[in-house]
């Protein structure tokens, strides 16, 4: 398996584990664990994922779990926004989760380049509030008819490198960015820090713009901190335009 998709594959696990809830069918944090994304879980959905009773909770910072005396979401509900190591013994019972993203809102923005046809650019991809983060994953799109995928450069942020970056889509303009901070203790970096470069050549006429954006497509956009908090995704999007 190439590197990049195994880093794919840790990060949203890590992702998941850290940042979403875990039940477990017996005390303690004992038992079948699930791990439940936020959204409501019925009986049939719960028993559907293995387990067929909820005895305690792990929950990380932001989340909140309710849980039902019914296996349909109705009835009694407690509700948890910690740890719970121990429910009454029961019988399946129906969930609810909930997490909301909080801390310091992360930014990454994108330059705007001008260039000519058959020119090289570089597009500084930079951060702000960038404050104990752990992880992070998102796609850059641009227009592949106007500028073509050279390579990646200028590497500053700890363990990223190239093998961070999935280049396999690049002739269809997107570039898959996944990267992890292999101490697990997060990382902070002063705002405007350039965290790497881009490097296009431009094969488009002139009278076309590309814009160079972050999304969700075709990687989600996930970031966290070390204590397991999602952080928003506040993005300012590059460009590149023809030079008159």
């Amino acid at each position: 398996m190439p590197r990049i998709i195994t880093l794919f594959i840790f990060s949203l696990v890590f992702i998941t584990l850290q940042g979403q809830v875990r039940a477990y069918s017996e005390l303690g944090f004992h038992g079948k664990e699930v791990v439940l994304k936020p959204g409501k879980y019925t009986a049939d959905q719960l028993s559907a994922k293995g387990i067929s009773s909820v005895q305690s909770f792990r929950i990380p910072k932001g989340c909140n779990v309710k849980h039902y005396s019914t296996g349909n979401l109705q009835g009694e509900a407690a509700s948890y926004s910690k740890n719970k190591p121990k429910l009454a013994a029961s019988s399946i019972q129906s969930i609810k989760v909930s997490c909301q993203s909080s801390g310091s809102p992360f930014a990454i923005a994108a330059s705007d380049e001008i260039g000519q046809k058959g020119d090289l650019i570089t597009v500084d991809v930079n951060v702000g509030d960038f404050s104990g983060v752990v992880s992070m994953q998102y796609s850059m799109n641009w227009n592949p008819a106007i500028l073509q995928f050279e390579k990646v450069q200028g590497f500053q942020l700890k363990d990223l490198s190239a093998s961070n970056f999935g280049s396999e889509q690049a002739k269809d303009g997107n570039l898959l960015m996944a990267w992890y901070d292999s101490s697990v203790r997060g990382v902070t970096l002063n705002n405007g820090t350039v965290i790497y470069q881009v490097v296009f050549r431009v094969i488009g006429e002139d009278t076309s713009k590309s814009r160079i954006r972050f999304s969700g497509k075709p990687l989600i956009i996930e970031v966290m901190r070390a204590d397991g908090t999602p952080l928003p995704f506040n993005n300012t999007n590059g460009s590149f335009t023809f030079q008159k």
